[in-house]
């Protein structure tokens, strides 16, 4: 088996965001987000990395048989350039997309037109198979010509781009189809992250250099002559430079994207309004009406997109018409822009409408696909579970050791995975096994509240130390007096859950350890804990610098203290792994659909009891923990867990068709 990385996450983040991303190289990942808050707004997310200037990144693929012979796309590992928001998600590098696309109704006309300065060579141009060439005036600019020479040919939104959120890749998207199981409201929304962040970079310098295309062909074809290319024009000859122009493609790509999201009954207006021989003649003669384009398209857009839409597509032609009618050909550029971003849009709401429509039986369906789909991994050799097995074998040894009370032959086996996931999120190394690569983010988060949890309560144990040191009312003989100091040091003690959790929250390496968190804040939550301790019992005296040196002294003393022993978390593990073996023993008799939908009600109650926002809850993490137990056993148990050897090998393949086996599928959650 092949090294696994850290249980965790993106995108992400997919997405699904990932980040959890997962988070992309020289990013940085979200800080953490407790289980029992992850049913909240932003859910998990998958997140494809071609984005466009104006998009936000996102993140999130998946795999399903719908009653569909679609063979799956291949194999997409979650901590291949993951950024998830965990929530992923994530898919491959091909593509980004944006919540909101903003676009308006155009009306007016600004002619265009090909420049005449081709080499000898290339004059056919594309007709004969030769990429035609544009010779770059001495006016242009640095930026401009850095542009038009390194910029991609292609627009940053295209048909290929927009592939991987077509329902047959959607329906053959492994990563989704685990992550669909735990996440509520799973959905694709823009890429986050360094790859979201270098995508929107390589989209900002392919418009920069149409807008200089679009400029070159102005002077230097309508006009007869360009006197600031005299003015620029050195003394001495220099040698010519050249670019390939983009238009062509720019009005290929945008009819290919049409085709695919207007129905049929309107491909005839396509055909009629994008004949790109003809567009690009009328470029040539000044004489292509941009705003009646946009009008057009304008009217086709808003008759099949969702209505939230329509006031996008009406600021984009509005966005044309102004460029168009000023001249202005930055106006002009921005507006095609959020034309694409369009499309990117349209495409990516009927993604999430496909995801929505079919996600119970993507959960219904969930164990007999993934079984599938490994078992045709391990059979091509390209999915080692050696060790994994090894790993559950060791962790169902290591809990015959300490069996849980109301063991059953029916329960063992489930019961040791739950102990081998319990150590897993308690421990500092980051390698899981094969068989959870795919629940590496939901793990990761577990393993983050856990050490929240541990931390919290020795920062805790230190004000309670604090308090039984100071003169405290609470010792008078006057009762109504002792009443009052006891009351303020309880609702003290609660109020500092939510601040200590504060003082650690933001942004953390995808490397960092939570525990390297708290002892860095160390020194605020020391001050915090002191001046929580004088006010439940000295309100009227102020604190000074060496109160707060020796609270944080003993604070640290204490974290390093549980780093030797781990004797907190040992403690909060125990609870963990009772609690989720007693929730998976009640799983183990629904379906998956079941198990999700009860999942989804136990959070949603959660939600309408907390009045603050979700703090790591002990019982949420053991629901998600024996979740994830319940459905990997089912998939795992006699494929790796408790096979034999030979069974490994042979990997069950009769009933597979090696055809249905592709290349992997690289994916950015």
């Amino acid at each position: 088996m092949g090294e696994s990385e850290e249980c965790g996450e993106e995108g992400s983040d997919n997405g699904m965001h990932h980040d959890q991303e997962n988070a992309a190289s020289g990013s940085k990942a979200s800080r953490r987000v407790p289980i029992t808050d992850r049913r909240s707004p932003a859910a998990t997310t998958y997140q494809s990395t071609t984005a466009s200037s104006s998009s936000k990144p996102t993140t999130m693929k998946s795999t399903m048989h719908l009653g569909l012979d679609i063979p799956p796309k291949g194999d997409s590992h979650p901590e291949d350039g993951r950024d998830f928001s965990h929530g992923t998600g994530s898919l491959s590098d091909k593509s980004s997309f944006q919540d909101v696309f903003e676009t308006v109704q155009a009306d007016g006309q600004v002619p265009l037109s090909e420049p005449p300065l081709l080499q000898p060579e290339d004059k056919k141009g594309e007709r004969d198979g030769v990429r035609e060439r544009i010779r770059i005036p001495a006016c242009t600019t640095e930026d401009d010509v850095d542009a038009l020479l390194h910029a991609t040919l292609m627009p940053p939104v295209t048909k290929e781009s927009l592939e991987e959120l077509d329902l047959m890749w959607i329906q053959s998207n492994i990563n989704l189809r685990v992550d669909i199981n735990y996440d509520h409201d799973l959905h694709f929304m823009p890429v986050s992250g360094h790859k979201g962040e270098q995508k929107r970079q390589e989209a900002k310098k392919y418009w920069l250099s149409l807008e200089a295309e679009l400029r070159i062909v102005y002077q230097h074809n309508l006009l007869v002559s360009c006197s600031c290319c005299q003015e620029a024009c050195p003394s001495s000859p220099v040698e010519p430079r050249y670019f390939t122009p983009r238009l062509r493609q720019m009005f290929l790509t945008l009819k290919e994207l049409l085709a695919i999201l207007v129905p049929d009954r309107d491909q005839d207006q396509i055909v009629q309004y994008l004949d790109i021989s003809l567009l690009l003649q009328e470029v040539s003669h000044g004489l292509l009406d941009v705003v009646r384009l946009a009008r057009w398209l304008c009217v086709l857009l808003t008759t099949h997109c969702a209505p939230m839409r329509d006031d996008s597509a009406q600021e984009m032609a509005e966005q044309i018409r102004e460029g168009a009618e000023r001249g202005d050909l930055h106006a002009l550029v921005t507006g095609i822009e959020k034309l694409f971003a369009f499309l990117e849009a349209m495409k990516l709401d009927v993604a999430n409408h496909q995801i929505r429509s079919f996600r119970y039986h993507l959960i219904d369906d969930t164990v007999a696909f993934q079984q599938e789909y490994f078992r045709l991994r391990i059979a091509n050799e390209k999915l080692n579970v050696n060790r994994s097995r090894e790993w559950y074998l060791d962790a169902s040894q290591k809990h015959q050791q300490c069996p849980t009370a109301g063991q059953t032959p029916r329960t063992i086996a489930l019961g040791a995975l739950v102990h081998g996931l319990t150590e897993l999120c308690i421990s500092s190394d980051r390698d899981i096994p094969e068989t959870l690569k795919h629940d590496r983010s939901r793990l990761k988060t577990i393993r983050e509240e856990i050490q929240d949890i541990v931390h919290l309560k020795i920062s805790l144990s230190v004000y309670d130390t604090l308090v039984h040191q100071q003169p405290c009312e609470a010792r008078s003989k006057d009762p109504t007096s002792r009443k009052l100091t006891q009351n303020r040091r309880k609702e003290t003690r609660s109020l500092l859950h939510n601040r200590l959790m504060d003082l650690t929250e933001g942004n953390m390496g995808p490397d960092t350890f939570i525990s390297e968190v708290w002892l860095r804040h160390a020194t605020p939550i020391g001050v915090e804990l002191t001046r929580a301790a004088f006010y439940a019992c000295r309100p009227a005296l102020p604190i000074s610098e060496k109160d707060v040196a020796e609270t944080t002294a003993l604070l640290r003393e204490r974290f390093d203290t549980e780093e030797r022993d781990h004797a907190v978390a040992r403690e909060i593990a125990g609870l963990l792994e009772k609690n989720a073996h007693k929730h998976a023993i009640e799983f183990q008799n629904m379906t998956s659909l079941n198990i999700s939908q009860a999942q989804k009600q136990w959070h949603q109650v959660q939600q309408q009891k907390q009045q603050w926002r979700n703090l790591p809850h002990i019982d949420g993490m053991a629901r998600m923990l024996a979740h994830i137990a319940v459905l990997n056993l089912r998939v795992w148990k006699n494929l790796v867990y408790l096979a034999q050897d030979g069974d490994i090998l042979d990997g069950g393949i009769d009933s597979i068709s090696e055809a249905s086996e592709s290349d992997d599928i690289p994916v950015d959650l």
